[in-house]
């Protein structure tokens, strides 16, 4: 009877989505250095479809960029804004101006800028479509002679360009929204991944039961062992995490802080 060793299989739904996804990275990894995969009765549509999942799920744990995004977008809607006010005050403060030509200009712009008074309280999109109209009405051919004497044009110019920025990352945003409502949900992705997962150790250990040769044997052997290395590891870093949560909330129901996520 062949002693082939078995693979220790964990319950992998434990892990945090960082962990899962590193496991089965390192798992990825070592299935790659599998020089002859019919030895180990792995079909390439299965280990592709395992690739292809822990892909996406890679995709779903790379959250910093999509906060990124979020801040850079809060960012482009503050300056917007600044820039508003800024406009607005020019605009005010030539109201007060002992200059005729200045007092004349202020006044004509003030009617303009009178219908936008509540523009910076405004939901995102329709704050975008509000700057593109008031930039349309101070660009009037009407107007252009108040906004030079007021020397409104470069506020104009960067407003516009602010507003750009934040539509097209709103847009961007909105849009990833939209193709992520029509993906499967984490929980399934994972699901889906410990079913192939499992079927490819299945399949590694049982390939050391029909392994023709004692070359075979070994290098099935070699590699569940290799495999086994992987699960003990991330078995030890979960142990330690979880360890580490147990006591940081034992330490705060005792009056210390507690934990925040």
């Amino acid at each position: 009877m062949r002693n082939t060793p078995k693979l220790n299989i964990m319950n992998l739904q434990k892990f945090i989505l960082s962990l899962y996804v590193a496991f089965h990275q390192a798992i990825l990894a070592c299935l790659d250095k599998i020089a002859f995969y019919e030895k180990f009765l792995i079909p390439e549509d299965v280990l592709n479809l395992y690739k292809d999942l822990v892909a996406q799920l890679t995709d779903r744990n790379n959250q910093q960029q999509a906060r990124l995004g979020t801040e850079e977008q809060s960012e482009d809607d503050a300056e917007r804004d600044r820039l508003l006010s800024f406009l607005f005050f020019a605009i005010q403060n030539g109201l007060r101006s002992t200059k005729a030509a200045v007092l004349k200009a202020a006044k004509q712009l003030e009617i303009v800028i009178r219908a936008y008074a509540d523009i910076q309280r405004q939901a995102y999109a329709a704050e975008t479509a509000s700057i593109r109209g008031l930039i349309e009405d101070l660009a009037k051919e009407e107007n252009a002679e108040a906004v030079t004497t007021l020397n409104l044009q470069p506020i104009i110019d960067e407003l516009q360009t602010a507003n750009e920025a934040f539509d097209a990352k709103w847009t961007a945003t909105a849009s990833a929204a939209a193709a992520k409502s029509r993906q499967l949900s984490t929980a399934e992705l994972r699901r889906q991944t410990d079913d192939v997962f499992n079927e490819l150790c299945e399949r590694i250990y049982a390939a050391g039961f029909v392994a023709p040769d004692e070359d075979t044997i070994k290098l099935v052997t070699d590699k569940i062992n290799e495999i086994n290395g992987i699960i003990d590891s991330y078995k030890k870093s979960y142990n330690r995490s979880a360890g580490q949560k147990k006591k940081e909330e034992e330490e705060g129901g005792e009056g210390g802080d507690t934990p925040t996520e």
